[in-house]
């Protein structure tokens, strides 16, 4: 198995498992022009990058990641989304992405990785602690595109004194 960067001729390979992805958390398909806005920025390098694990040329995962900082005085590596094909699924492609993710963090320099799952993910959260991956409490807040314009109006009104 390989893990390696993600390049603009992967893009088909990408575009498979992104459908499997999708298909899998049961989230409607994306249309054509979704696939091509984040190919674009996949191909362009801005606002994420990404891993794709193959099985000599059949592609069987990715992870999605960017830098963030401030993390401390530094920078952290935060994974956006692993994914693993169904078939591929406990034959260590998880752990050889995240294996790559943290050599990826130590060379950008950075002190830490961080990562969600769903409260809801019964099966990342069995993967996560079969890893023995540390648990860190953190609440998420989460502001729908729908809920866009309701939201703004919170953020105009005065601050309770």
């Amino acid at each position: 198995m390989q893990v390696r960067d993600y390049t603009p001729d992967q893009a088909d390979a990408f575009l498979t498992l992104y459908r499997a992805c999708l298909k899998h958390y049961k989230i409607p398909t994306a249309t054509p022009a979704q696939e091509a806005r984040v190919v674009t920025l996949l191909d362009s390098e801005r606002h994420m990058s990404c891993l794709m694990a193959y099985e000599d040329d059949q592609p069987l995962g990715f992870a999605t990641w960017v830098l963030t900082f401030p993390a401390c005085a530094s920078l952290a590596l935060y994974m956006k989304e692993i994914f693993v094909l169904g078939t591929a699924r406990s034959k260590g492609v998880g752990r050889a992405l995240l294996d790559a993710l943290l050599h990826r963090a130590e060379a950008e320099g950075c002190i830490r990785m961080d990562w969600q799952t769903d409260v809801s993910n019964e099966q990342s959260q069995t993967f996560y602690d079969n890893v023995r991956a540390p648990k860190f409490d953190k609440i998420t807040y989460r502001v729908s595109r729908d809920d866009f314009a309701d939201f703004r109006k919170q953020l105009v009104r005065p601050l309770a004194k």
